[in-house]
């Protein structure tokens, strides 16, 4: 196989268990026969739990990590262990090894390493109840994001610009970097009056920082427009990205992005229809923590655009600020 699907592993799986003829021990099929690492599929019994196998020559600390589902992953002397029990949700099981095989296949640094990185993106993705396809909701913003990165983030930043996103590991504003935060809001269709959801009482507080951006977007649907998956393949071919493709590709995963879904999204094209910039200061609506009561935290609110137009800016100030205010080593984490 050379393109590994999480149906293919399911298959490998139940084809491993029906052969198998002793109530006990284990059972094992290589999955990639030209992989240059040895990568099984495995069955142990009595039991019925089961593994992915990489045999590495790399040195790596040995240690286990439990993670949510009944999965267990294990790292013994460059050896790595990815354990399901019976109870395991099958789908999302299959999906996690059709994408560690998937990343194999893709990264250019140590395979057993770049896979413990890999395990270690999964592992927040299912703490936080994700790992199927994504919503309507969730691509639209992920594919709002993407269009932030590839038109400012990467024009602005460069080299810095992948880890300005923040957004997928559940950071406060979708990007940060240095002295400077911006906050991505992207909606379908043509929405008036205009408004975006706000997120807790940190996401609109520049206290901490010398700039504050708000990019509102709206899209539409279009059959000349980009899928989801254009977007995703057209930044991992950015130069700008190259330098920090690994980084990258475990943002897509906390995104909730796996190219073994791409199907799913292949039929949504959408084209940008407006992008607004707003400048965010103390004179713009918004609840900010030192406006709260003591006791009060955790708010959403909904906020009206339309009542925002003093502060509106254009993307040339945008990428301008962006770029001034990149500096490694700062930020908000």
């Amino acid at each position: 196989m050379t393109h590994v699907t999480p149906q293919d592993v399911a298959d490998a799986f139940v084809a491993i268990e029906q052969a198998r003829a002793a109530s006990y021990g284990s059972s094992r099929r290589r999955l990639l026969p030209d992989h240059r690492l040895d990568v099984f599929l495995e069955v142990r019994f009595p039991g019925r739990e089961r593994a992915l196998v990489i045999a590495s020559a790399e040195r790596l600390g040995d240690r286990q990590l439990v993670m949510a589902n009944g999965l267990t992953c294990s790292f013994q002397e460059g050896h790595v262990e990815v354990v399901a029990q019976p109870t395991t949700d099958t789908h999302i099981f299959c999906t996690l090894l059709a994408d560690l095989v998937d990343h194999l296949a893709r990264t250019s640094v140590g395979p057993a390493a770049a896979v413990v990185r890999r395990i270690a993106s999964w592992q927040r993705v299912l703490g936080r109840g994700l790992g199927g396809v994504l919503t309507p909701e969730a691509r639209i913003g992920l594919f709002g994001e993407l269009l932030v990165m590839r038109d400012l983030i990467l024009p602005a930043c460069g080299r810095d610009a992948v880890s300005s996103w923040r957004g997928p590991s559940a950071g406060v504003r979708d990007f940060a970097w240095g002295s400077w935060g911006l906050e991505v809001k992207t909606a379908s269709g043509d929405r008036k009056p205009l408004k975006c959801r706000i997120h807790g009482e940190e996401q609109l507080d520049d206290s901490s920082l010398d700039y504050l951006a708000l990019v509102h977007q709206q899209v539409r649907s279009d059959q000349s427009g980009s899928t989801l998956c254009d977007l995703v393949d057209e930044l991992r071919d950015n130069p700008g990205v190259a330098g920090q493709r690994a980084v990258f590709e475990n943002c897509l995963v906390e995104a909730g992005w796996f190219d073994v879904h791409r199907s799913h999204y292949e039929g949504e094209r959408w084209q940008l229809a407006a992008r607004r910039c707003f400048r965010v200061t103390e004179e713009f609506p918004r609840l900010v923590p030192h406006l709260l009561p003591n006791g009060i935290s955790g708010l959403s609110y909904d906020l009206d655009l339309g009542t925002c137009g003093q502060a509106l800016v254009g993307e040339a100030e945008v990428l301008a600020e962006l770029g001034a205010g990149s500096n490694p080593g700062e930020g908000d984490g």
